[in-house]
């Protein structure tokens, strides 16, 4: 074990354990050699993709969006070739993710910009996490899936 100071001013996830922990203060964290303690705050928006040696390794047509319930947030998803620099010449594609927590809705943008081979349909799917669902690389967390082909699309956390 070893002491981690969470800070003040918003609240936490155990990203192995999915449990949430008020800030601003010093807790004792399991710290086992194979694993660091990992902490999320609050209010985050992260993606996950499939593992991969290198970045053309698997097409990234599926993605988990990982939401970290307490706070609004904002995400960007950006791609690009992965292979050259033409995303200095405009080839990137960026999808931008909103979570408003007080109506406990994530909005995936409309995507913007093109690149030669970019995805044009692709499956996200959605863990609004707590102490069940999208803790370590849980496969079992209730998913939501998301057929997205680039349009604004909402995803209601009841619903």
């Amino acid at each position: 074990e070893w002491p981690v100071y969470l800070p003040e001013g918003a609240n936490w996830y155990d990203f192995w354990t999915g449990r949430h922990i008020r800030g601003g203060q010093v807790i004792k964290t399991a710290a086992p050699l194979d694993k660091i303690p990992l902490f999320v705050k609050a209010g985050s928006i992260i993606p996950i993709g499939k593992l991969m040696q290198f970045t053309s390794e698997k097409p990234a047509d599926t993605l988990e969006v990982r939401i970290y319930r307490g706070a609004n947030a904002a995400f960007n998803l950006y791609e690009d070739e992965g292979d050259n620099y033409n995303y200095e010449k405009g080839k990137y594609t960026v999808i931008p993710f909103q979570w408003n927590e007080k109506e406990q809705v994530l909005t995936i943008g409309t995507l913007q910009g093109a690149y030669a081979g970019y995805l044009k349909k692709r499956i996200f799917e959605i863990v609004f996490v707590n102490e069940v669902d999208g803790i370590n690389t849980n496969e079992e967390a209730v998913k939501r899936q998301v057929s997205y082909i680039g349009k604004k699309t909402n995803v209601n956390k009841g619903k």
